[in-house]
């Protein structure tokens, strides 16, 4: 357990660091240096303070999604330096461990990078060969079997702690309990029939950011590309068919972008548009902070759950992400202000 846990913390700082030098192209020094960034400055401290109750999660319950966050932003850092087989490895170690991150390969062959999609691929096919050197090939092809027709299709549940589109639709369109008798369903449609229709929002959904996305890139790791990297991260873990408090924690990366365009940069955005951005931003802060045990108790919070407050967070940051990839020109990284830089530095 203890190794574990520092793993997990030491991984954070990893995230962190990993973080300001993908979007700032600084590194993260622990002591004040020209062109470094140090820990303590509000534009780290501030979106931490939002994904807090998600970190806490995975550490109290010794889940992977830290290391899976790390290896996520990892394979994006390769992806930009164009270290195919890097990428290849993290991601294909990360899909096998938990499937949730194949919506970054997904998004990969979407934007018809190939060389990574191969290399995952070939990643995926080479670590989950160990399993038949383990078992035997019948008894590894059994399990595989099993799990993809018994253990997958158990993913669908109601239950609060599930936070994704497929909990919040089944809670909202069956009579299934999320926990604690606390039904809140509007209609009572089946399991399936909910399934389908989560699917069918999914898909009209996803034809938006298809549209904004549809282009190849100019720049790996310009804002356009940053957005669309946070963007994918904050759909993680509402596409998986399951996903636990705990998967939130990938909120980290479009939390950080955000916040440091919205309120640490300068825009040509109109006022009244900026501050809509705002408390878009902040009605996302207040549904996943405020729904938490610590502060709602344990009892509201499984009503707020119930009521898919996580989700609906979630769904909001979104939508101010999209809404400014589209207006993508007004924004400028480049005039972003850091409080802990040397005084030389702008």
């Amino acid at each position: 357990r203890f190794i574990w846990l520092s793993g997990s913390v030491i991984s954070i700082y990893f995230i962190v660091a990993e973080t300001v030098k993908l979007i700032f192209k600084k590194s993260l020094s622990l002591r004040p240096r020209g062109h470094h960034v140090l820990p303590q400055d509000p534009i780290i401290l501030i979106p931490l303070l939002i994904i807090l109750r998600f970190v806490l999660d995975n550490l109290a319950n010794l889940q992977i999604n830290i290391f899976l966050l790390l290896g996520a932003i990892l394979s994006i850092r390769f992806f930009i330096e164009k270290k195919y087989v890097w990428v290849g490895l993290l991601l294909g170690l990360t899909i096998s461990l938990k499937v949730y991150p194949i919506f970054i390969l997904f998004y990969f062959l979407y934007k018809r990078e190939f060389k990574p999609v191969l290399w995952t691929f070939l990643f995926i096919v080479v670590l989950n060969s160990v399993s038949f050197l383990v078992f035997g090939f019948e008894q590894a092809i059994f399990y595989y079997q099993h799990w993809a027709s018994e253990v997958a299709p158990k993913s669908y549940i109601a239950n609060h702690k599930n936070q994704s589109l497929f909990g919040m639709f089944l809670r909202l369109y069956t009579s299934e309990d999320p926990g604690h008798d606390l039904h809140v369903n509007i209609l009572s449609l089946k399991p399936y029939s909910t399934k389908v229709l989560t699917y069918g929002f999914i898909l009209i959904s996803s034809l938006v950011p298809a549209y904004l996305f549809r282009k190849r890139f100019q720049d790996r790791s310009d804002l356009c590309a940053l957005l669309q990297y946070s963007i994918l991260f904050t759909a993680i873990p509402l596409l998986s068919p399951i996903s636990w408090k705990a998967y939130f924690v990938f909120q980290w990366v479009p939390y950080f972008l955000l916040y440091t365009i919205l309120f640490r940069s300068r825009t040509k955005l109109p006022t009244r548009t900026l501050w809509f951005m705002k408390v878009a931003f902040g009605l996302s802060v207040v549904l996943h902070i405020g729904s938490a045990e610590i502060i709602a108790g344990r009892y509201f919070s499984d009503v707020l759950e119930a009521y898919s407050a996580i989700t609906i967070g979630s769904i909001v940051l979104l939508l101010v992400q999209l809404y400014a990839f589209v207006q993508l020109k007004k924004f400028d990284l480049e005039t972003v202000h850091l409080q802990s830089v040397t005084r030389h530095e702008v």
